[in-house]
């Protein structure tokens, strides 16, 4: 099956080729096996390399036990502003979670030291899968993974003194190579774990059966990464209680910092009076939690009023019901764009009239608010999104943001309409929805947040359990 994709003209861009289930399973099982492979030659070459150097003993354990003792309590307030901290990993720095997170730990004075080996060369919009098929792409990420943490591990034991360390997204694998290091060095390890990668490949993609040998390594992996991190950090309240259920872990080991967005790129644009129809865009990929059928069914739905939707964003899984609705979409009125840069993203946002969340039904599109809705409030524009428990955490139904009904698309056809009508509910809630994203959504705002939740784990006395 292939999918076609149109330019800012409406030309033909190129085509993608689906990721069969099949071949997701198998680049699962190799990334996993290649893990255990370099965390085995990760140690080896890190313990050689930190014996040869003596001097170095002294500061890999940071404090003596007699300044620990010595230490008096210390305030959160008072040394937020003095905080070192090591972001970790193979994280991939373009990515909205860590450029929002790091961003607004740096606005608060906080100096973030970037301990980074890039593992994936491409931007993070490319597909994992798609990347990794073949043999021969297999050898080389394998080559670079192999590369990679040896590296990482030797930077960090060489690394000057910190208060804490954070496992950036996407980074379930680099807590297994962190753990024992960062634990001789007596500092917390931060894990943005951000989402389950069982509850995402088995549950919501549903890539294989839950009771399969893929299933349980998703499983494991999850399991383990949290076990072995101090904090576990999520993107909603709602998603912290999964991750309390699901994996026994304590409700103060798991805390939650939204996603926001990067308030440096996407901000207010001065409205630019543009002639019918209304434009409703959509930004993401067409994995089943966003509900692309949904908007794809409304769009049916309003094919006899003066509404133009836009959805940027690729298509890398076979789906029958969503490849259909893909065929039959009316060019006039259903529009297909690739992703661009975050500059020409911002553009198109500013010259759409509403914004579009997620509206699947599975129980992870429940959990989440996605970074599209971010941008919407970042950029005061009037947004519509499934009206979810999650969603309730942050968001006041008809104050700013519009709550629909998820799975419905006859809800999300209604919701549109009313929007549509109304000029000045639109301008009210995007309005709104701006001044929430200040108040609680800003990188700024997260920052704080987050530097106040590592002290509160530096202070706290026996963190390690689960």
């Amino acid at each position: 099956m292939l999918i076609v994709l149109m330019d800012d003209d409406g030309q033909q861009k190129r085509k993608d080729p689906y990721i069969t289930e099949h071949h997701c399973t198998n680049t699962v099982v190799f990334m996993l096996s290649t893990a255990a492979v370099i965390f085995m030659a990760g140690l080896v070459f890190a313990q050689r390399a930190f014996f040869k150097k003596g001097t170095v003993l002294r500061s890999w354990r940071g404090k003596t036990d007699v300044e620990d003792e010595d230490e008096s309590p210390i305030s959160v307030a008072s040394h937020v502003d003095s905080m070192k901290v090591c972001y970790w990993g193979t994280f991939e720095r373009e990515y909205p979670r860590n450029t929002v997170l790091i961003s607004g730990l740096r606005q608060n004075g906080i100096e973030v030291i970037e301990c980074h080996f890039a593992l994936w060369k491409q931007s993070f919009r490319y597909n994992k899968l798609a990347l990794l098929s073949g043999f021969g792409n297999k050898l080389r990420f394998l080559g670079r993974a192999l590369l990679a943490y040896p590296i990482l591990i030797y930077r960090y034991l060489l690394l000057r003194e910190h208060d804490a360390v954070i496992v950036g997204y996407w980074g379930h694998i680099d807590v297994f190579f962190l753990a024992v290091f960062a634990k001789l060095r007596r500092k917390p390890i931060i894990f943005d774990a951000f989402f389950s990668l069982y509850d995402t490949a088995i549950s919501d993609w549903g890539l294989a059966p839950k009771n399969s040998l893929i299933a349980r390594l998703c499983y494991f992996v999850d399991w383990s990464a949290c076990r072995l991190a101090t904090v576990v950090l999520v993107d909603t309240e709602a998603q912290g209680n999964y991750f309390c259920q699901e994996f026994g872990l304590a409700k103060e080991k798991v805390r939650w910092v939204y996603m926001g967005a990067d308030d440096a790129v996407f901000a207010p644009c001065r409205e630019v009076s543009c002639p019918a129809p209304l434009r409703v865009v959509y930004v993401g990929n067409y994995v089943p939690l966003h509900g692309v059928p949904i908007i794809l069914q409304a769009a049916q739905l309003l094919h006899r009023e003066d509404v133009e939707f836009w959805l940027i964003g690729e298509n890398h899984r076979e789906d029958s019901v969503l490849d259909n609705l893909l065929s039959n979409a009316n060019p006039q009125r259903v529009k297909f764009y690739p992703w661009m840069s975050p500059q020409d993203l911002r553009t198109r946002i500013a010259e759409a009239d509403i914004c579009l969340g997620v509206f699947g039904i599975s129980g992870k599109a429940k959990r989440v608010i996605p970074g599209k809705a971010f941008l919407a409030l970042a950029m005061g524009k009037p947004l519509i999104t499934g009206d979810s428990l999650a969603a309730r955490e942050l968001l006041e139904d008809g104050e700013n943001a519009i709550l629909c009904e998820m799975g419905r698309p006859q809800a999300l056809a209604d919701a549109i309409l009313r929007l549509k009508r109304d000029s000045l509910l639109r301008q009210c809630i995007g309005n709104e929805g701006r001044k929430l994203f200040e108040n609680r959504c800003s990188p700024k705002f997260l920052g704080l947040h987050l530097a106040h939740l590592i002290q509160e784990t530096r202070n706290r006395k026996g963190p390690e359990g689960p």
